[in-house]
């Protein structure tokens, strides 16, 4: 029996608001719920009825609405079918000449179904006619055919076009208090920008729309965030904020959804060389997308898991039949990008198979690198047609692809204004530096290994820096940081307050992820410095009567390029990862003595293995070196960066400077003028001798100002790096290896951290660090340092000195006490360094990072 009381239409439509709302909020299965509940009200059939009801007009055409709606569920719970079946129900219920209003809806559903289903020009057919019925649209659906029909010129990379739509998109909702659909509109034009190249504003455009106080699902916005956070370099955030999208998706039964985020989780798992992980979720996804007939999202998995098999090395014949069939379903449907990575992919594989004529043809077919493609997808192409060349022996142009890549990797690493995301892009390029390196140590020239060690090295120490703007909810942010991380210091050693402590942990996390997704949004300068060439660097070296080291890995062996009296040479060192493990001994060694309560008996004992250690090192890093007894400057790479060099036997008393890259010395190291050098001395708490070593600089250097005790502010420091010359810190330090921005000095008024200096835009000339662990951080690829002395010396300082492991706080004071003494005799920063260390007592950890800084000089 058909129900048609007022009574039963009026409860029918408002189930049909609800179910509207749930599913604008991304909740299709609520909404289908809800949907059925109201048909039965107005139609009293399922929707495979297969001839009309006798209803009064009314419930017809509430029908017609309601089955539009239905249409939208049913496609995101079942696949598309189900979806156009509901819409068949609907159009065999409407007269469209007399109700236009409800044919642009349909034409609406029509197009969103066709395109989340993978037939995009169906789906512009549809959302064009929509487009031309506008007028006949309320506001809340005149939004939502420019959002989709933008969405759809996104996909298809009209991004001229899909601003257009989008913008309008956004304009109506805001003029309407639509406020789901402004939310909707204003993200996918941060999408926009992501698929433009310009990462930064697509991250604050994203977070300007989540700002927006709407009542919606955040899975798919979680989902394209990660999208761009994966571009970024920050595979391992990606793959945070694909967990938490999966976690909604999987809630609300979205499974296409759902095999969006496996496919984006197998994108991250490739760039961290997770092979396993990448092809196990990428095939999952796959196999989703088959069950649900999707095939846009089937050919895109299937390309991504064809990036995983040749990652893990499956045999080349087969994968490149597989690329080069998907190559031509790309091509069919419009999609010359995609097609274009399947052909590269393809061509890899016939290399790989041993068919380098063949591979050389395909890769051809591929056509230009295009300046609008990811930088992953530009980088894949350089490195591609890089192997080819090397195989067919054609040196030059491999050096040419090779080197265009990597001034593309630094432009892309120069759009961000956070170094934080400057040195996590260098992931991108991985590979085309490990080649670059690769065919350089192969023809066995050491300029030549020097040049691709320096093209692929730091190259967020060539970056201008960039004072980000004033932000009162940054601010706030380190303000509630700041009192986390005091209070937790309170109670962490307190048994009975466990539960509160690991609640502050969760808290302070929570702080420290919101702000570096604030300091991601700044943008950057676009332009990269180029690596100094040898006819620069060599000359510098002979005058400073300076010998260099430069260390490089190669297949797992570590090697070095010396350049000492004159001469240049490759000298094999020894297995990456013996070193690695005598490095990671001496630093723990290193942590144990610093501890002042040790019985004497046990420190005798770790002193003893220390001293054998650091000899063991010394014969393997430096023994095979053969170097003259002259100054040096050491370009370490990966956990050498952090090895207490200044301790090694063969280095006592030597001046030794630590540089991110020989190009990096080399600008720190640029023309000075004389200069009265402003010198400051900040003591932090709870350290036994940081006032009375703070008065002892103060004392050494004439006009020196310090501040101590209550004075010891976080502002007073902040003050002295951005005004004076020398800046002294005695007051405990902390690295966080896991959030190095985070890592932080302790003051009087709580901690300052690495994350605030990234918002200054110059720091002091020579900053002394009398802290533990300031020296330390974390390597990222290209051997990009992150912690605070390299923040410190990204922003400018020109030397830093500080520590790369504990130290304890009487040998930290008499070793600052030793070295100011000897820099306020004329000694450059080296020198009184090597002078220090070598009387401390017991081995002290400090390093001179940067270049070398003397009295009465500064950098032009």
């Amino acid at each position: 029996m058909i129900r048609t009381a007022t009574a039963d239409v009026t409860q029918a439509r408002r189930l049909h608001a609800s179910g509207v709302e749930h599913n604008n909020a991304g909740h299709p299965l609520r909404a289908a719920r809800l949907f059925r509940r109201a048909l039965a009200m107005v139609d009293g059939k399922l929707p495979d009825t297969s001839e009309l009801p006798d209803t009064s007009e009314e419930c017809r055409l509430l029908a017609v609405r309601i089955y539009i709606s239905l249409a939208m569920s049913e496609s995101e719970l079942s696949g598309m079918q189900p979806g156009l079946a509901a819409l068949a129900e609907a159009e065999r219920r409407l007269d469209a000449d007399k109700h236009p209003e409800l044919v642009v809806l349909l034409q609406l559903q029509h197009g969103y179904i066709q395109v989340r289903g993978g037939h995009l020009d169906k789906g512009l057919l549809h959302l064009d006619t929509a487009v031309e019925l506008i007028g006949h649209a309320s506001p809340v659906h005149a939004g939502n055919i420019l959002l989709n029909r933008g969405s759809l010129h996104l996909y298809r990379g009209d991004l001229s076009r899909a601003r257009e739509d989008l913008s309008r998109s956004a304009k109506i909702a805001a003029e309407h208090g639509l406020v789901v659909e402004e939310f909707k509109a204003r993200h996918n034009l941060g999408y926009l920008e992501f698929l433009a190249g310009n990462l930064a504003l697509a991250l604050r455009t994203m977070a300007d729309a989540r700002a927006i106080d709407a009542d919606i699902s955040l899975g798919v916005a979680l989902l394209d965030r990660a999208q761009v956070l994966l571009q970024a370099g920050l595979h391992r955030e990606s793959d945070d904020s694909l967990l938490e999208a999966a976690a909604i998706f999987r809630e609300d039964r979205l499974w296409k959804e759902l095999g969006e985020v496996e496919l984006a989780r197998a994108e991250c798992a490739l760039l961290d060389g997770e092979t396993v992980a990448a092809r196990r979720l990428a095939a999952s996804a796959r196999n989703r997308f088959r069950r649900r007939q999707n095939e846009r999202w089937r050919r895109d998995a299937e390309l991504v898991l064809l990036h995983a098999d040749l990652a893990a090395g499956r045999p080349g014949g087969q994968l490149a039949t597989r690329a080069l069939s998907l190559a031509a379903e790309f091509r069919a449907a419009g999609l010359n990008t995609q097609a274009r990575t399947a052909q590269l992919v393809a061509a890899e594989a016939l290399l790989r198979a041993g068919r380098p004529v063949q591979a050389r043809a395909v890769a051809a077919e591929a056509g230009p690198v295009r300046g609008s493609d990811p930088v992953s997808a530009r980088l894949h192409t350089r490195l591609v047609r890089a192997r080819l060349c090397i195989a067919a022996d054609d040196r030059g142009p491999a050096r040419r692809e090779i080197s265009t890549g990597l001034a593309e990797l630094a432009n892309h690493q120069a759009q961000f204004g956070s170094i934080d995301l400057q040195t996590a892009g260098a992931v991108h390029g991985r590979q085309l530096v490990e080649l670059d390196l690769s065919m350089a140590f192969r023809h066995g020239r050491p300029l030549a290994v020097l040049a691709a060690v320096e093209r692929g090295r730091a190259i967020s120490s060539r970056l201008g820096a960039v004072k980000a703007p004033a932000d009162p909810v940054t601010a706030e942010l380190l303000a509630e940081l700041r009192q986390a991380v005091e209070g937790l210091r309170a109670i962490a050693s307190d048994a009975g307050a466990s539960s509160r402590a690991s609640s502050e942990r969760r808290r302070v996390a929570d702080l420290q992820r919101e702000l570096r997704a604030r300091s991601w949004q700044s943008e950057g300068q676009r332009a990269a410095g180029k690596p100094a060439g040898w006819n620069a660097i060599g000359p510098a070296l002979s005058a400073a009567d300076t010998s260099l080291v430069s260390y490089f890995n190669v297949e797992g062996q570590l090697y070095a390029v010396v350049f000492a009296a004159g001469h240049a040479r490759i000298v094999h060192i020894a297995a990456e990862r013996a070193v690695v493990e005598m490095v990671r001994r001496v630093r723990a060694d290193m942590d144990v003595i610093a501890n002042g309560y040790l019985p004497p008996a046990m420190a005798q004992a770790v002193a003893a293995t220390l001293d054998r250690s650091l000899a063991r090192l010394d014969r393997a890093l430096l023994g095979p070196l053969g170097l003259p007894d002259a100054r040096l400057v050491i370009v370490p790479t990966g956990v050498l960066g952090t090895l207490p060099w200044t301790n090694l036997p063969s280095l006592r008393q030597r001046p030794v400077v630590v540089a991110p890259s020989a190009t990096a010395w080399l600008a720190a190291s640029g023309p000075t003028q004389p200069v009265d050098p402003v010198v400051v001395a900040v003591a932090g708490p709870e350290l036994v001798r940081s006032t009375e070593e703070a008065s002892v600089v103060g004392r050494l250097w004439p006009d020196a100002l310090v501040f101590a005790g209550d004075a010891g502010t976080r502002a007073a420091l902040v003050s002295a790096l951005t005004s004076a010359t020398v800046v002294h810190v005695a007051a405990h330090g902390q690295h966080q290896a896991e959030n190095p921005m985070f890592s932080s000095i302790r003051l009087v008024d709580g901690p300052l951290f690495a994350y605030e200096l990234d918002q200054s835009a110059r720091v002091a000339e020579h900053v002394v660090l009398s802290a533990c662990e300031l020296g330390r951080s974390t390597m990222r690829a290209g051997d990009e340092a992150l912690g605070l002395t390299s923040v410190l010396l990204r922003l400018g300082s020109r030397s830093v000195i500080s520590g790369v492991a504990r130290v304890h706080d009487d040998v930290a004071a008499e070793v600052m006490t030793t070295y100011h003494a000897g820099m306020a005799t004329g000694m450059d920063s080296a020198q009184s360094l090597a002078l220090a260390v070598a009387q401390a007592p017991t081995p002290a950890p400090f390093v001179c990072f940067g270049a070398t800084w003397a009295p009465g000089t500064t950098t032009k």
